[in-house]
């Protein structure tokens, strides 16, 4: 009988204890006659109904950012291929427009200005949406809502513009829609006279990329490396044209020691240990005069 009474005592001590912790933890909550494992329940409940929309919300934006960036590749590759495709529609047009071919130049003249360079350009680009499976429903009016009326077919370039609407997967916060522009451009095959796209004095200037200056010269010193194989041993007393010392190559030289051959050139400041080395070689470029702006002139060739 001691033995069922202790029992009993410590039942209900522990459970006094278990009712002051909810009454600490929980102040404000009436829970007379509740269960408290209902109440921690609903407690659970509640925050779930709270924070799951809001997570599937972020979950359907996270992919909808997915199916944009594949939206944009898929018009992206439409417009490249349908500026290419109208691009050597020309090269017929102009064909026929030549003294014995009857179709009259002025006719081939005017094929982008009655709209048949638009026509085609649209043709091509629905086609290749079409062909590549581009997920348009994402777009307002689907294929019917990109437009190209924006494209440029005057001069010697088939500029395209696709400007479109996208719009939200779901309306959470209202019919949520912005726009998008895309362009290609792409030469038109009608080949190449001389003097075209030239006006006066309109020369060629040559450029390396990380040079400082623009030469009027492709034979420019600067531009002509002129290597020269020499022993490690005379590097020290080697002068170049500019009457310059040589010093080390940050990019091939990892050391002096034992090397019998190196690379200078003319007019660079440097030696190298390696033919192959990237401060031995020069991709050079070129510029219309006109459009040279970023860099000043060689002072050797250019004046």
């Amino acid at each position: 009988m001691s033995l069922g009474f202790t029992d009993q005592k410590f039942s209900q001590s522990l459970s006094f204890r278990r009712k002051k912790a909810w009454e600490f933890s929980f102040p404000n909550v009436k829970h007379a006659g509740i269960s408290r494992c209902i109440c921690q329940r609903a407690v659970l409940t509640i925050e779930a109904a709270v924070v799951l929309p809001f997570f599937v919300c972020f979950m359907v934006f996270i992919l909808y950012f997915f199916r944009i960036l594949q939206v944009q590749a898929g018009v992206s590759q439409a417009l490249q291929y349908a500026g290419r495709r109208t691009a050597a529609e020309y090269c017929s047009s102009t064909a026929k427009g030549s003294e014995a071919d009857p179709f009259s130049k002025e006719e081939a003249s005017g094929w982008e200005s009655d709209g048949a360079g638009l026509l085609k350009a649209e043709v091509f680009f629905h086609r290749q949406l079409e062909k590549q499976k581009c997920p348009t429903q994402y777009i307002s009016y689907g294929t019917a809502g990109i437009s190209l009326l924006q494209s440029d077919f005057s001069g010697n370039y088939v500029e395209l513009k696709a400007v479109y609407r996208m719009k939200l997967p779901i309306a959470l916060f209202g019919n949520i829609q912005y726009w998008i522009a895309q362009e290609s451009k792409c030469r038109k095959w009608t080949g190449w006279q001389t003097g075209q796209d030239q006006q006066e004095n309109d020369t060629w200037l040559y450029y390396t990329a990380h040079g400082t200056v623009y030469h009027a010269s492709r034979s420019c010193t600067h531009l002509d490396l002129s290597i020269h194989g020499i022993p490690y041993a005379q590097v020290g007393s080697s002068r170049n044209k500019s009457g310059g010392k040589y010093h080390k190559c940050e990019k091939c030289v990892k050391g002096a020691a034992g090397r019998a051959m190196v690379y200078i050139t003319d007019y660079g400041d440097r030696w190298h240990s390696s033919l192959t080395c990237s401060g031995l070689k020069r991709s050079i470029y070129m510029i219309r005069k006109t459009k040279a702006t970023d860099k000043r002139m060689c002072k050797k060739c250019g004046g």
